[in-house]
């Protein structure tokens, strides 16, 4: 190596070492071997830099990598073994959760087993064994610390989002923690990696403007599925970080002297444009659009039921205040109906408050409020606390609120019943209002349960208006006894 100077060698040492070369016989094997390449083409008349260009073009870009791992794939036998793994159970959980996807879509069986297996080998086996032959390969670069905080984050961000589409309890909890450890752990220990990269410094305000943009997205991401307020906030900051900042300074330093379009250049202008068409159309609130359709109906049943709730005060008050009317038994059937309706009612509207507390986590005064105006509920389209809340844990769900309020309707009906029965119209009535009969049919053509059939597997908005609905056929037979009693 006579014809190279010392500087000239570094040169190709740091080339080789900025390739991510960490096999160290390898590494060396590498270095002799562009260096005589390098100087038989200088014997043949050419510079060292026209050389040194050479001999990379004929390695290619990734070239010194690929001889890496495929040596490292040879001579380790537990990488190997790893890294097949790692591909064949990829391979396996992307098609079980894209099935499992389409059967939740289509309301088939399975769909429950298929995601939940899809996203078990994903977070528990895929996640894992890839980061280690990233690391492996050393294209997670960086101490252990960024390792073990990207596994822990990424499996709770993994499990999280499973929790959250299957509506188990704790998905709020492994979300916050994997969010928390990508954002203000993993972004900030990678920047930190890159800012101390002597050999990209001109890149360091890029990168310090792509982090905090990502954790502005993270956040904005959390806020938005935890229904936090500023989600929408955080979404447009991030979306303009990285999209007119970042990655106009990026393109600028990176890809500016580049004589044609890279491949490279082509992913990341279609990552961002995915990433940003996700999270903007996240930021557009989609679903609290769609479920606001539902805030007329409900709004209209609590007028319908305060009308009917006044009416049939009003005729109450009249006939016990009738001096005129001395029979004490009909002034007390009056009463009766009155006094069961009004605690049906007010159970019912207790289970409204107590679902808005837990679903908004607010007092139980601003939980009143919100009963009135489900449209300020934010958490509108919650499935689990609902579920849980109103049909428990058991199949038939008769181990939730459901339950109480139908022995509450049935009750009612029987001693509404009771109190008029040679009216047949009021009967009819009074039994189509408070309809308890099983089994009923739900949209897959099973029969389930009265709990099942109204509560399971209901947003909130939904079963706070199911309840005003109820609230609404417990007036309607109550006038229907008051109007048979007084006739």
């Amino acid at each position: 190596m006579q014809d190279l100077k010392a500087a000239q060698i570094e040169i190709i040492v740091e080339e080789v070492s900025k390739d991510g070369i960490t096999f160290s016989h390898l590494r060396d094997e590498l270095i002799d071997h562009i260096c005589c390449q390098v100087e038989a083409a200088m014997r043949q008349g050419l510079s060292f830099e026209a050389a040194f260009e050479k001999t990379k073009a004929l390695i290619g870009n990734k070239g010194l990598k690929k001889i890496q791992e495929d040596t490292i794939l040879l001579i380790d036998k537990k990488y190997r073994i790893m890294k097949k793994t790692m591909k064949t159970i990829g391979l396996v959980s992307l098609v079980l959760m894209t099935v499992g996807a389409l059967f939740k879509i289509q309301h088939w069986p399975g769909a429950s087993i298929l995601l939940t297996l899809g996203f078990f080998l994903l977070g528990a086996v895929f996640f894992p064994s890839a980061l280690w032959v990233m690391k492996k390969e050393s294209k997670l670069k960086g101490s252990l610390f960024i390792y073990i905080i990207s596994i822990l984050g990424g499996i709770a961000f993994i499990f999280g989002f499973l929790f959250k589409i299957q509506h188990w309890p704790g998905a709020g909890i492994l979300l916050v923690f994997g969010f928390s450890t990508l954002g203000f752990l993993l972004i900030p220990a990678i920047l930190i990696s890159k800012l101390r990269d002597g050999q990209a410094k001109n890149l360091h305000v890029t990168y310090i403007i792509s982090a905090v943009s990502l954790i502005f997205y993270l956040f904005g991401d959390l806020f938005k599925i935890q229904h936090w307020p500023g989600a929408g906030i955080l979404l447009i900051l991030g979306a303009i970080g990285l999209t007119t900042v970042f990655f106009p300074m990026y393109v600028s330093k990176v890809y500016q002297k580049a004589e044609s379009i890279k491949a490279s250049f082509l992913f990341l202008c279609v990552g961002i444009v995915f990433f940003n068409m996700f999270n903007l159309l996240l930021a557009m609130n989609v679903s609290k659009n769609v479920l606001g359709y539902m805030i007329k109906p409900g709004n209209e049943i609590l007028k319908t039921t305060a009308i009917l709730e006044n009416k049939n005060n009003l005729l109450v008050e009249r006939i016990v205040n009738d001096t005129l009317q001395t029979d004490s038994v009909f002034k007390a059937h009056i009463n009766d109906v009155k006094i069961i309706s009004d605690e049906v009612c007010l159970y019912i509207e207790k289970c409204k408050i107590e679902l808005i507390i837990a679903v908004d986590g607010v007092s139980e005064n601003e939980a009143m409020v919100r009963a009135k105006n489900p449209a300020i509920i934010m958490s509108k389209d919650k499935y689990d606390i609902p579920t849980n809340m109103f049909c428990g844990t058991e199949p038939d769900g008769n181990m939730g609120r459901a339950s109480e309020i139908k022995k509450k309707l049935l009750d009612l009906k029987e001693k509404l019943l009771d109190l008029c029965p040679t009216d047949e119209n009021a009967s009819k009535i009074i039994s189509k209002s408070l309809e308890t009969n099983e089994p009923f049919i739900n949209e897959r053509g099973q029969k389930v349960s009265w709990e099942m059939y109204n509560f399971y597997h209901m947003v909130t908005i939904a079963v706070i208006n199911k309840l005003s609905y109820f609230q609404r056929n417990v007036r309607i037979a109550e006038s229907e006894a008051l109007t048979s009693l007084l006739h």
